[in-house]
């Protein structure tokens, strides 16, 4: 055992090598982790502030079991004191570690010449959660909101202090709230190291790379800590203290907290199944996202501590989780990049879409939930989808090779900005028709950060290397965009309004219950006769409120939904309602009076009540009363 002189001598004894990691236990810590090939190695203890190593202590091959080293250490005091490992001569981090002091500033390297600069913390004291009560929202109620800690309020327009970090998008909760948000997805914010070198990142989203100072933004990589919350990503200095209390502050709102995590095949699927655990028992975490390797689906979704935790995944093999059985409990839910596919096209006025556009939006599985959206970090925004047909990755400097070449947008006949009102016009009704089709659709809506006020990347579809304002939300689309972001707090509004439009099954399109009309029907300019075949781009889509009760067990209201995506004006016929009820406009996608919404009280009666004409590219739903 090495020391520095004039320290006192600290009483290291055998450990507990069965849980990896640092944890407390009475009178110590015990200090466990997974030293290969009976290399040679011990562990470092420093001084905390000024990273002064104060004793090594051996780690000898004889006393390990199997490949775990595990000491117990009576006087480390966590307020005062880091560690490392040194194994065969190299200064590494503990891959467990819960804190990691050295990367407080984004994007800035690590000092390789000091071996010594990044060092492990451990997490001290208890974290008063008063009496936290955690959303319990099922799926078919979710309204998911996907953001980026940093680039959420790092824009000088953010109206945030503390811009950039956890306490900034706390900040924000309000906002989201007042938006009709119950449940937000964090990018990438575990402790990940953004300085990228030549094959650094994922390929699939880099196409070359000759920069080694490029910045991985997004945090998609196998360098990370995947215990440790990000440290650059903190205001307070106290990074598990700060993220802690978001979480806490999120469910005071009512809000869910998700977080996405990427894994390579060479994270164990048990890892990450601890990984998981750690993250919902200690910093109260609602559900996870998992993107990357998929060997670990099985043994998170069979763990029992992980039971009410939502688990979400690139695909859903619900045969092979569930062995034909429904769950009890629904929990798992896949991200559905086809209905972006779907939507854009059908948007954008692409022959042959109504079949897979009418299932897309009725899609919802039994046993697992689908998550649908119209963009997502890799791809337009929703507002680049109307006004580019080209991805603009210049600023990338990968000489626009990298990010998706299939992007199915329309740029409505202007690439880029433009002052000609008529096509600012048509892409805002557009936009406003993109979050109808996410949120009159079946599935578990998905808005990316920014998208409710006309963010834009200037084109670019691949931002992540983009640490500016290319990456970031601009929030002057809070005014610029005003009307845009009313339209979507009142389509939110409306859908958690009408249970009919998201059901805790799929729709049947049977009325298997004798309401005298399916649960879900189409409709064309005849009645009850769709019009599905490939040169039809308008469909009517028809939902029985008898098959949805609202919490008092009153039956749902008939809607009518008439999408026309044709640039062309149509006619739907409208079915007869029983008794004495009549169809009412409740939105329309060309009016711009009140963000297209006509009051509850003051909904117009259609004039025709056997049909109704639509605009070109124009949404009108009926309420039928």
């Amino acid at each position: 055992m090495k020391r520095r002189e004039n320290e006192a001598e600290i009483r290291v004894l055998p450990g507990n090598p069965r849980i990896l990691g640092v944890y407390r236990a009475k009178n110590g810590y015990n200090f466990a982790s997974v030293i290969p090939d009976e290399k040679e190695a011990s562990l470092l203890l420093y001084e905390k502030n000024s990273g002064r190593l104060i004793q090594e202590i051996p780690l000898p091959p004889e006393e390990r079991t199997g490949e775990v080293a595990a000491v117990f250490i009576e006087q480390f005091r966590p307020r005062e004191m880091e560690y490392n490992y040194k194994i065969d001569g190299e200064i590494r981090q503990d891959p467990r570690a819960a804190l990691l002091t050295g990367r407080e500033r984004f994007g800035t390297a690590v000092d390789h010449k000091n071996p010594h600069s990044l060092r492990c913390g451990v997490l001290e004291g208890k974290f008063l959660w008063e009496k936290e009560e955690r959303p319990a929202i099922s799926l078919s109620e979710m309204v998911l909101y996907k953001l980026h800690v940093r680039g959420y309020t790092s824009h000088k327009n953010s109206k945030v202090r503390q811009k950039g970090t956890f306490r900034g998008v706390a900040k924000k909760i309000p906002y989201l709230k007042e938006l009709g948000i119950t449940s937000v997805e964090l990018m990438p914010c575990y402790e990940f190291d953004e300085i990228m070198v030549k094959d650094g990142i994922p390929a699939a989203y880099a196409y070359e790379q000759k920069d080694a100072a490029k910045v991985n933004y997004w945090g998609y990589t196998d360098q990370a800590f995947y215990f440790a919350p990000k440290a650059s990503y903190c205001a307070t200095g106290s990074p598990a203290r700060e993220f802690m209390e978001m979480v806490r502050d999120f469910h005071q709102a009512g809000i869910e907290c998700m977080m996405e995590f990427y894994f390579t095949a060479e994270i164990s699927p048990l890892e990450v199944l601890d990984i998981l655990r750690y993250w919902k028992t200690v910093y109260h975490i609602d559900g996870f996202h998992l993107v990357g390797d998929t060997r670990a689906q099985e043994y998170v979704t069979e763990d029992p501590l992980l039971a009410d935790t939502k688990l979400f995944f690139a695909g859903v093999d619900a045969q092979k989780l569930y062995r034909n059985k429904t769950p009890h409990f629904r929990h798992l839910a896949e991200y559905n990049e086809w209905s972006r596919q779907v939507f854009r096209r059908f948007l954008k006025g692409d022959e042959d879409m109504l079949v897979d556009f009418t299932y897309c939006t009725r899609r919802n599985p039994d046993t697992h939930g689908v998550v649908n959206y119209m963009s997502i970090q890799d791809g337009f925004t929703m507002a680049d989808a109307v006004a580019y047909d080209i991805k603009h990755n210049e600023e990338n400097g990968e000489k626009n090779r990298d990010g998706m070449n299939y992007n199915y947008s329309w740029n409505c006949g202007i690439e880029g900005p433009t002052r000609k009102q008529s096509i600012k016009a048509l892409r805002k009704r557009q936009i406003k028709n993109s979050f109808l089709f996410l949120l009159l659709s079946q599935g578990i809506p998905l808005i990316y950060q920014g998208d409710e006020i006309g963010n834009s990347q200037n084109g670019n579809n691949n931002a992540y290397c983009q640490d500016n304002e290319v990456g970031w939300v601009d929030w002057s689309g809070l005014r610029r965009n005003r009307e845009l972001l009313e339209f979507v707090k009142k389509s939110i509004a409306f859908r958690a309004s009408h249970p009919v439009l998201h059901l805790p099954g799929e729709l049947r399109c049977m009325d298997y219950k004798s309401y005298g009309s399916p649960d879900v029907s189409y409709h064309s300019q005849r009645a009850w006769f769709a019009e599905l075949d490939n040169n039809f781009r308008h469909v009517g889509v028809m939902y029985n409120g008898n098959y949805a009760e609202d919490s008092a067990g009153v039956p749902d209201a008939w809607i009518y939904i008439a999408y026309n995506m044709h640039w062309l004006e149509h006619e739907f016929a409208l079915p007869h309602l029983p008794g004495n009820g009549k169809w009412r406009v409740a939105i329309n996608t060309g009016k711009n009076e009140n963000a297209g919404f006509y009051e509850e009280t003051e909904e117009p009666p259609v004039k025709d009540q056997k049909g109704i004409k639509v605009s070109p590219r124009t949404i009108i739903v009926l309420v039928g009363k």
